[in-house]
């Protein structure tokens, strides 16, 4: 058999050998270079964009904003959305919600009918970054792996030939083992006799061994002569060790839920980072709204709590208290002071009416001055409440609201959304504006579903 293998051996190196020589790599053909279109590409009608510029004062535009920027309405936000929807972008990006806030730089493709600041007629610029030409890499790759062949099958080849040779050297050390075992040795040297099991004739019955008439007191027998109080008064924790019990000793029986009581859950925790996500039921238990809370950032003049879980102690002192919301027990506590700028409630129109509605009355009760533009909050208003018939925009109408107030309106575009959008800043945060209905959400928003 070894004979054999050896012959196999020496068969396989002379045809392993040309396996090693690479031949030489055909090169690949030159791709044909193709002639670059220099023309103006012909288009039916002249292509408009928009350049997103830098956040101002912290906030980042919205689809929502450079559509009624552009073309009058906020609410045709979607046809932008439609129009550049998964298209790369300078940065590599591409817009996939048309809610999110937009990156700087990044282009987007207007209607026809857009018109106004920011709007750019004309080709749109490159909005992917240089590729690498990719016709030179495969033709590199092509060449490459022609030439590499060679050396592929020569690796194989010796690879085959390291196995074989493995596998001789140990058939041959194993035939020698098998030859030269021998009984073992003991510490003097001499050969120790190997003790060989009897061998009992087919049909004898054969007894089993004999066990100890007393057997040996276990190593816990000591333990066990303690006073059975000693047991009861070891912590419980001891009983959910990892290690095991002692020999002997009975392992408790886990608690059933009616001993340990009822659960009752703890006052729920709030990221510290600045971003604030709950999902809370109105504070009238028969509503079937259903609220998400979102809070990004904050005022940064902000002193006191922002926001906190509350049980039944009182409210915190704020500017504007309100309380938005619960869950189980706790209510989750807001002062709209801390806004960084607009708050939105937003969702299901009569739904989202429902909510401003019940935290613009905590407000007014708190001594909050609550403002109305137009019927963002319905045709009756509460008794105390003040209506302006549109939003004010220049300097004399903001000083004439109320500090510290809140200004309720609807959707806004144009010089009124600008207006609102600087509210917060130009009252030093006195005055707070909130949209309610159809709009885009805030840094600070409410989501109202039914």
């Amino acid at each position: 058999m070894l004979s054999g293998f050896v012959l196999l051996l020496l068969g396989i190196v002379p045809l392993a050998g040309p396996m090693l020589v690479p031949s030489a790599a055909v090169a690949a053909p030159a791709p044909t270079p193709t002639p670059s279109v220099t023309g103006p590409a012909v288009s039916p009608g002249v292509p408009r964009y928009y350049v997103v510029g830098q956040p101002q004062n912290g906030v980042r535009e919205y689809l929502y904003q450079i559509a009624a920027q552009t073309l009058g309405d906020g609410n045709r936000f979607r046809e932008l959305f439609d129009l550049n929807r998964d298209r790369r972008q300078p940065d590599g990006g591409q817009l996939a919600d048309p809610l999110s806030a937009l990156q700087p730089g990044w282009i987007l493709q207007l209607p026809p009918d857009a018109s106004g600041p920011g709007v750019s007629i004309g080709p749109l610029p490159s909005q992917s970054p240089a590729e690498p030409d990719r016709s030179a890499d495969d033709s590199g790759a092509g060449s490459t792996g022609g030439g590499a062949t060679p050396y592929l099958i020569g690796a194989a080849g010796l690879l085959v030939m390291a196995l074989v040779i493995a596998l001789v050297l140990r058939l041959l050390r194993g035939g020698r083992r098998s030859r030269n075992t021998a009984a073992p040795v003991d510490g003097a040297g001499r050969a120790t006799p190997v003790e060989r099991e009897p061998v009992v004739p087919a049909g004898t019955a054969v007894e089993p061994a004999a066990r100890p008439a007393h057997p040996a007191p276990a190593a816990s027998a000591p333990a066990a002569s303690a006073p059975a109080a000693s047991a009861s008064d070891a912590p419980a924790s001891d009983a959910s060790a990892p290690d095991a019990p002692a020999s002997g000793a009975a392992e408790p029986a886990p608690s059933s839920p009616a001993e340990s009581g009822p659960v009752t859950p703890g006052r729920p925790t709030l990221d510290t980072s600045g971003r604030v996500v709950v999902d809370l039921r109105p504070l009238a238990g028969d509503l079937p709204d259903r609220l998400n809370v979102r809070l990004l950032g904050m005022n940064s003049e902000t002193s006191g709590t922002p926001y906190a879980w509350l049980g039944d102690e009182p409210l915190p002192a704020a500017t504007m208290p309100v309380v938005l919301g619960r869950q189980d027990e706790w209510r989750f506590f807001v002062d709209l002071g801390a806004a960084p700028g607009i708050f939105t409630v937003t969702g299901t129109p009569t739904a989202a009416r429902r909510e401003a509605l019940a935290f613009a009355e905590q407000l007014s009760k708190a001594g909050v001055v609550v403002t109305v533009v137009g019927d963002a909050l319905g045709a009756d208003l509460p008794s105390g409440y003040r209506r302006l018939e549109a939003y004010p925009v220049d300097d004399h109408d903001i000083a004439l609201l109320g500090e510290p107030g809140v200004l309720f309106s609807g959707g806004l575009r144009g010089a009124e959304l600008a207006a609102a959008r600087g509210l917060a800043a130009r009252t030093r945060h006195r005055v707070v504006p909130v949209l309610v209905g159809e709009v885009l959400r805030g840094r600070w928003s409410m989501l109202v579903t039914e």
